[in-house]
């Protein structure tokens, strides 16, 4: 019986609950090495059964052996490596998956890659069961060896070698709003054994600072690295962006993070690791605005102002007869929303509101109603 009942969901958890043989079905394995690239007891299990064993080079710069067990295993003789393309396009994965058991090992977590994540929907709907088998991945991984709350890390960000990354430095931003840190992945690629340094990072993010003046970068921001994580010879570094350009961040692989608020625990934990004074570890979130605070703060001081000098410059008779105060309270009526709605966290209509007592004045100069200075 193939349906998909049987071999997608009701088989695999009969053969863990009872310890039932499911030979007769067939299953796709995707198997994570954690950072270590060492296979778990369950993982060589599973791997002597299968009649096909792929193993993709492409998400980590540890990919490029086998798994340290495997050297003295059969199994490295039936390791196939293939490349990202392979994986993505999945139809040879798929089609021996589809009468035989096949594995496709991965370095870390096979599901943190979206590609493995559509590979496995893609099984399923053909009828194929899969499994998974965790592994620590450098997600997991990076907040315990600097000694951060794991939970306190926001969405994060993966930098590559285009000039400048107004994308990570969004993310960054939203991130340091809640003050939340950010992992920045740096870009490798398998073809050339390229690493992208820190400094690049460094220097991309400074550029999209001058660019969009969020506030968020500056020579006093705290940049914190983690060096072969998993691996031999790991460093921990701590640097302001100042200093980032000339500091020593280790061998390659190199991940960064830009923490955000944070906890007494966590300026203690980078203290002991860095040999650092736990207070010389800032809030990097500790100044920050939001965009919209940053806008009301800055055009309805210039609004308040402008106004006053638009009253100023009108005649009473004038100001009658056009029933300009009215308009004028208007303006100062939507400048007072702005500042409401901010506080309560509106701050598309905050901005919205400064936006249209601008307007108001605006209009009196460009109509050729009124002169004055903006």
């Amino acid at each position: 019986m193939r349906g998909p009942n049987v071999r997608g969901t009701r088989h695999p958890f009969l053969r863990k609950a009872e310890g039932l043989s499911i030979q007769g079905f067939e299953l796709l394995f995707f198997i994570g090495l954690g950072i270590d690239q060492s296979p778990s007891e369950e993982a060589i299990t599973l791997l002597k059964r299968c009649n096909e064993i792929y193993y993709e080079s492409y998400t980590s710069p540890r990919a490029s052996k086998s798994p340290k067990q495997f050297s003295d295993n059969s199994l490295d003789q039936r390791v196939r490596h293939v490349t990202r393309e392979f994986v993505e396009d999945g139809r040879k994965i798929l089609e021996r998956a589809s009468h035989e058991d096949v594995a496709l090992l991965s370095s870390g977590d096979p599901m943190i890659a979206t590609t493995h994540q559509e590979l496995r929907v893609r099984a399923i709907g053909e009828g194929i069961a899969t499994r998974i088998i965790h592994g620590s991945s450098i997600l997991s991984s990076i907040p315990g060896e600097l000694g951060l709350h794991a939970y306190s890390f926001g969405r994060c960000v993966t930098m590559t070698r285009e000039p400048i990354q107004y994308t990570a430095y969004e993310t960054i931003f939203q991130n340091l709003l809640r003050g939340l840190h950010t992992m920045i992945l740096l870009e490798w690629d398998e073809m050339s054994n390229f690493f992208m340094a820190p400094a690049e990072a460094v220097e991309s993010l400074e550029s999209a600072e001058r660019d969009l003046k969020y506030g968020i970068i500056n020579e006093k921001t705290l940049l914190l690295g983690a060096s072969r994580i998993g691996m031999d010879q790991t460093k921990i570094s701590a640097c302001s962006f100042l200093d980032a350009p000339t500091s020593d961040f280790g061998e390659p692989p190199i991940s960064l993070v830009i923490p955000g608020r944070l906890h007494f625990t966590e300026q203690e934990a980078l203290a002991a690791l860095t040999g650092k004074e736990a207070n010389s570890f800032p809030d990097n979130s500790a100044e920050l605005q939001r965009l919209a605070q940053n806008m009301i703060s800055r055009y309805g001081a210039k609004t308040s102002a402008a106004l006053k000098r638009a009253r100023t410059a009108v005649s009473a008779k004038q100001s009658e007869k056009l029933q300009l105060e009215t308009l004028f309270e208007n303006v100062d009526c939507y400048s007072q929303d702005a500042v409401r709605f901010l506080n309560q966290g509106k701050d598309e209509l905050a901005v919205l509101s400064i936006g249209y007592a601008e307007g108001l004045l605006d209009a009196l100069r460009f109509l050729g109603i009124l002169s004055f200075d903006w």
